[in-house]
């Protein structure tokens, strides 16, 4: 089964933290917020289209 992105980045964050390496928080924290804009970015234009589709169904199709 596929992983989520945001398990993937928290299992070598502990990963790295059992071998003994120093792991950089604020990289992981970008890393987050980075992923979770980008989540944020593809809803919206999800969004869009959806509503784009149901208007264009509404107006030419009825």
């Amino acid at each position: 089964m596929a992983d989520s992105a945001m398990g993937i980045l928290r299992r070598e964050g502990e990963r790295r933290g059992a071998s003994g390496h120093v792991p950089d928080t604020q990289d992981f924290d970008e890393h987050v917020r980075f992923y979770q804009s980008a989540l944020r970015i593809v809803r919206i234009f999800l969004v869009f289209i959806a509503v784009l589709l149901l208007g264009m169904y509404f107006f030419l199709v009825r």
